[in-house]
């Protein structure tokens, strides 16, 4: 619950908070849905050190413990980038170079290693 409802980022954790008209980043994983704002680096794997939502990917022992990075940047285009994971990181079927930043759209899938695939939703 937020004490200012027009806060522009989280009393606790001080991130910043999806404004009215700003663009979320959403990737709807089988395991759990992530949401990224605008502004957010998130990276996606098993370690819990390096990675905020590693519960998400813990039971995928092929998805390495730092994987892979989205964000959303200020115009509103969304981004992946694979950050030299052992078995890779694909975008609509296609493996991502590592540390290439590639543009994801709404209702592409990404794909982390061969066992996890998320839905990319833009709003």
């Amino acid at each position: 619950m937020l004490s200012n409802p027009g806060a522009a980022q989280c009393d606790s954790c001080l991130r910043p908070l999806p404004q009215k008209g700003t663009p979320v980043l959403r990737v709807q994983f089988p395991t759990g849905e992530l949401k990224v704002s605008v502004g957010q680096h998130l990276v996606l794997g098993r370690d819990a050190g390096q990675s905020p939502v590693a519960t998400t990917f813990t039971q995928y022992d092929n998805v390495s413990r730092r994987h892979s990075t989205v964000w959303l940047d200020p115009s509103g285009t969304a981004w992946v980038r694979d950050e030299g994971s052992t078995n890779g990181t694909f975008v609509n079927g296609e493996r991502l170079p590592r540390g290439v930043d590639a543009p994801i759209r709404d209702g592409d899938q990404l794909r982390l290693a061969a066992d996890v695939t998320g839905t990319v939703q833009l709003s």
